[in-house]
């Protein structure tokens, strides 16, 4: 160290320079003050430093010069009203700063240094050192973002994201020797866009405001964080939101503490404009991330934002993701360990309805408990009707519990529906958290409308009830069979569908398989039903191999026949062998026209009809007859009445539209 007086015409020089000053935090290398006091009694000051590093510095700073040519003494105090700092290099470039301050003593000193040029903005400093405490104010306006982040040693974004836009920053730090005790920040963002490389996070033209009030207590920071989000738009797959002039709102309580990685937040509130309300607090661990425990409650006036903007996201590639909903609801979800362990939700008036008609739910009200474990709570719903498919129902009341990934009936469901009720004795679901969900059940149908069956089907018109019992039921690997028979008594007689299996029964394009048989079919009840024309007799049959795609037959072979030894008359009308006879060239049989019009009705032996469908071509048969072709019905009495066909083959559309108008192909009379 050297002191060197000099005096030059009434002037006092002082030089002080010293290899290097190091304290905590910091450390200077060449530095040197010039003290002049000029005749006149004025003193300035000359300060350099060939370099500089303190902790809170990203990078070194080098070439520091600080002038001051006029330092005044007020009491013990000396001011320097108008300094100069000028910086050769630094992590933020060259600077030119106006600086001014005053200095007590090495505990009592401010220090304001104005024109800090960092990422294209300007930053204000501003000092105050008081007996050991030390308050920093910053303002800085128009940094861009960037540039801004090349300069911090926090990781905001990955380095391959782009970012865009400009902020402005207000902070005031205080503390005592190397450690901060308090902080207020307010920081604005305008015109907010990033995107990252695969374009699964991405921003474009958001302004965002973030305010953070922390007090250091106890080895944790305690305090408040509030955002708040307007414009723009912002995609983090699979979700996506707009804003407009409604802001996003964010605010967080709770305490910081850094050496046990935890973070307690004892308050917060969340709210999306149009889409939810949600508060909760929560027990979280910084170090893995995990929450230890957490309880939330949301509310959502309106369902249709709720769902179109997260839970639709959520749900693509499953039956839940193209609905129409309105309503409301209110739900409360309690967390432990990252897992669910209860939710429970209050629905209000809500509403779905598939777009695509594959199900619907109409007024649904009421309250739907789930728990991982422990008591089970009991749920009670009620909706004023919906949709199955073309199927619709009135009104439902389920009363059933959820626990784990087990849902069960404690009532049996009743559904009424086309003048009928389906009654669902037992209803059982596993596994519906995870990828493979199962379920049984199992149902009785009493009283449904066969004419209300057949419009919903736009099946040709019918007449008469639907009676059966449904047997278990299973569902799972998406896919539904039945264990054992369906019988479904009709038309005096029954009929018992086996082998009954349902590929992915609510996907896009499901797969129906079965094998059917009827038994005892009173004719008579079958052809008053559909307007075909009276035929008295019994009918059986067989429809084996039955294959739907999409809920249209690709394949099954059939055979429709009057059993040997029936005791019933069998007899056919006038009306009904022109039907038969036109099935095929749209040409009737002309009965009326001949001496046979002064008939109504003939007596029969047998009819029988065989038909096999593979892909587009429908190939059909009945009885051999020895001239060629074959006998749909086999006259029996005089006068006699053969129907007879000969066309083997026929296109299975062309077909469909010949039986909506009871016409097949290839028809004759003798």
């Amino acid at each position: 160290m050297i002191l060197l007086p000099l005096c030059v015409s009434a002037e006092l020089r002082l030089d002080f320079s010293t290899k290097g000053l190091a304290s905590s935090g910091w450390s200077a290398e060449g530095v040197s003050v010039e003290l002049m006091l000029a005749d006149d009694g004025r003193l300035a000051v000359h300060l350099t430093a060939s370099a500089f590093t303190h902790e809170a510095l990203p990078g070194r700073i080098s070439g520091i010069e600080l002038d001051c040519p006029v330092v005044q003494r007020q009491e013990q105090a000396y001011r320097c009203p108008e300094g100069r700092l000028r910086i050769a290099d630094s992590p933020y470039g060259p600077q030119d700063l106006a600086a001014r301050g005053q200095f007590v003593d090495e505990q009592h000193l401010n220090l304001r240094v104005d024109g800090l040029k960092l990422a294209g903005g300007g930053v204000t400093l501003d000092l105050e050192l008081k007996e050991g405490l030390w308050t920093l104010l910053l303002n800085a306006g128009d940094l861009e973002l960037d540039s801004l982040r090349h300069h911090l040693e926090v990781e905001t974004l990955p380095s391959d994201w782009s970012l865009s836009g400009r902020a402005s920053l207000q902070a005031s730090v205080s503390g005592r020797l190397d450690r901060p005790e308090a902080m207020k920040l307010a920081l604005q963002v305008r015109r907010l866009a990033y995107a990252d490389v695969e374009g699964l996070q991405v921003a474009e033209d958001g302004n965002l405001s973030l305010n953070v009030d922390a007090e250091y207590r106890r080895g944790g920071w305690l305090g408040g964080v509030k955002l708040s989000v307007s414009q723009g738009r912002f995609y983090s797959d699979p979700l996506f939101l707009e804003l407009g002039q409604t802001p996003l709102r964010m605010s967080l309580q709770g305490q910081w503490t850094p050496a046990s990685d935890r973070l307690q937040i004892d308050k917060s509130q969340l709210i999306v404009p149009q889409v939810l309300v949600a508060e909760g607090r929560a027990r979280i661990d910084t170090g893995t991330s995990r929450v230890v425990d957490a309880s939330v409650q949301l509310q959502a006036d309106r369902l249709k934002g709720l769902y179109t903007t997260v839970l639709q996201p959520l749900l693509i590639g499953s039956m839940m993701d193209d609905l129409e909903t309105t309503g409301a609801l209110k739900a409360e979800l309690a967390l432990q360990q990252g897992r669910l362990q209860r939710f429970h939700a209050t629905l209000d008036q809500v509403s779905l309805d598939d777009r695509r008609g594959l199900f619907a739910l109409y007024g649904l009200s009421g309250n739907l408990a789930w728990s991982a474990e422990g008591q089970a709570e009991t749920s009670h719903m009620h909706a004023d009707g919906g949709r199955l498919y073309r199927i619709e129902h009135g009104p439902v009341t389920i009363r059933g519990q959820a626990q784990g990934e087990e849902i069960s009936l404690l009532d049996p469901l009743e559904i009424p529906l086309m003048g009928g009720v389906i009654r669902i004795g037992h209803l059982n679901a596993k596994g519906l958290l995870s990828a493979a969900p199962q379920w049984t059940t199992s149902a009785r149908l009493s009283g449904i409308s066969l004419e209300a069956l057949a419009d919903s089907f736009d099946w040709p018109g019918m007449q008469g009830e639907l009676n059966g019992n449904i047997p278990t039921v299973y569902y799972q690997h998406r896919g539904l069979r039945l264990d054992g028979e369906l019988q479904v008594d009709v038309f005096g007689g029954s009929v018992r569908v086996g082998q009954l299996a349902i590929k992915d029964p609510l996907g896009r394009v499901p797969e129906l398989f079965a094998d059917v048989r009827l038994k005892d079919l009173d004719l008579a009840r079958i052809t008053r039903t559909f307007s075909f024309g009276h035929i008295e007799g019994t009918l059986e049959g067989e429809i084996g191999g039955i294959h739907l795609v999409d809920w249209d037959p690709v394949a099954f072979r059939a055979r429709f026949y009057t059993p040997e030894k029936d005791k019933a008359p069998h007899r056919i009308s006038q009306r009904a062998v022109d039907n038969l006879t036109s099935l095929g060239n749209g040409l009737s049989s002309g009965l009326s026209s001949t001496f046979l019009g002064v008939f109504k009705a003939f007596r029969y032996d047998r009819i029988e009809l065989k038909a096999k469908l593979e892909g587009s071509i429908a190939e059909l048969d009945g009885i051999e007859h020895p001239g060629g072709g074959y006998y749909l019905v086999k006259g029996a009495g005089l006068p006699r009445i053969d129907v007879i066909a000969r066309n083997r083959n026929v296109a299975w559309k062309t077909l469909l539209e010949r039986l909506k108008n009871i016409r097949v192909e290839g028809m004759e009379v003798r």
